[in-house]
């Protein structure tokens, strides 16, 4: 055979091996397992895309947007009764309330182990002796348990409760104010124990002042809202309505007339929340001080949380409610009960 030839031939074959190299293979051809790799392979990426379609992802062949804009899954968590009673008060105002709670029960005689309520009163030589949880537990102790201390704490979660509402989420603001009723009460504590008034003890002496002032601090909450709330109606028994704006003055009148004189826990709250009222809100040159501000400490540990109308210095919130449109929500005396003949 000539060289030519032999050289055609050899060429025709490396094309013809090339070619078979490279060919894909065809279905019937090709090795069982390999067939059912890809069928695996071809189910497992629809199922993916059937998962990413009802996960709200991205469908099948394509890539997923960026993180920060894929959809977020929410998990809604039903609160039992107790936490939607104690979330619907404000940060403030339930915490208050558990320290009150706290402070009670542990100066409950009827525990094994309690502690005197004489370890809690405002008694300045025990302060001194640094016994410094005195200055916060005489604002929180209403007394021992019973009616008394049960009928107010319900009157300083409610009207508590409406007083903070009106500073827009500013826990921060509205726990600086109470800080700053309570250093005037302690003030004037001093004065009124200078008059002759105070807590007689087993040995005769006694301790000048009010022991606990947190029905004083409760009644200057009392007077600043019915200030900042003039015009609201107060439903007294169910019988009457008195604006609020009288109301501190009603409380004053009902309890003389029940025969237990002038009570100094409402004077010493009325002139306190009067006095912080007029230098916060009257007064021109006093209500743009900054001193009424929370401190920068504070407000890094209870930062605003938003929601509700905005507090302003000059009284009531800054909604844009009309007051002819404002319904009556908050009662003196509040109760349920049942018509006669029902049963």
């Amino acid at each position: 055979m000539h060289k030519p030839e032999m050289r055609g031939m050899l060429l025709l074959l490396l094309a013809s091996s090339s070619h078979a190299l490279h060919a894909p293979a065809r279905g019937d051809l090709a090795h069982p397992a390999t067939g059912i790799l890809a069928r695996a392979s071809t189910r497992a990426r629809a199922d993916n895309g059937m998962a990413l379609r009802l996960r709200g992802g991205a469908p099948p062949g394509k890539m997923a947007p960026n993180k920060g804009t894929a959809k977020k899954m929410s998990i809604n968590v039903k609160r039992s009764p107790v936490e939607e009673w104690w979330f619907s008060h404000p940060f403030v105002t339930r915490y208050w309330f558990a320290a009150c709670v706290i402070t009670t029960v542990v100066s409950w005689e009827k525990l094994p182990f309690s502690m005197p309520a004489t370890g809690l009163i405002l008694y300045w030589p025990a302060i001194l002796r640094l016994q410094l949880w005195r200055m916060v537990t005489t604002f929180t102790y209403f007394g021992s348990v019973g009616h008394n201390m049960l009928m107010e704490t319900v009157f300083m979660l409610n009207y508590s409760k409406s007083m903070e509402s009106l500073y827009n989420g500013k826990r921060a603001q509205y726990l600086w104010h109470l800080i700053l009723n309570g250093v005037a009460l302690m003030g004037l504590n001093a004065f009124v124990g200078l008059l002759g008034i105070g807590m007689d003890q087993e040995d005769g002496s006694k301790i000048p002042g009010i022991p606990f002032l947190a029905q004083p601090l409760l009644y200057s909450i009392v007077w600043m809202w019915a200030r900042k709330n003039p015009d609201q109606q107060m439903s007294v028994f169910g019988f009457f309505n008195v604006k609020a704006v009288y109301y501190p003055w009603f409380l004053l009148a009902y309890h003389l007339v029940m025969g237990n004189g002038l009570n100094i826990f409402y004077i010493m709250g009325f002139v306190v929340g009067h006095l912080f009222h007029f230098l916060t809100t009257l007064h021109p040159v006093t209500k743009s001080s900054t001193f009424w501000d929370a401190p920068a400490v504070l407000e890094k540990l209870m930062p605003a949380s938003g929601g509700g109308p905005t507090y302003t210095a000059e009284g009531g919130s800054g909604s844009t409610t009309k007051p002819e449109d404002k319904k009556p929500k908050v009662s003196a005396f509040t109760g349920k009960g049942m018509k006669l003949g029902n049963k």
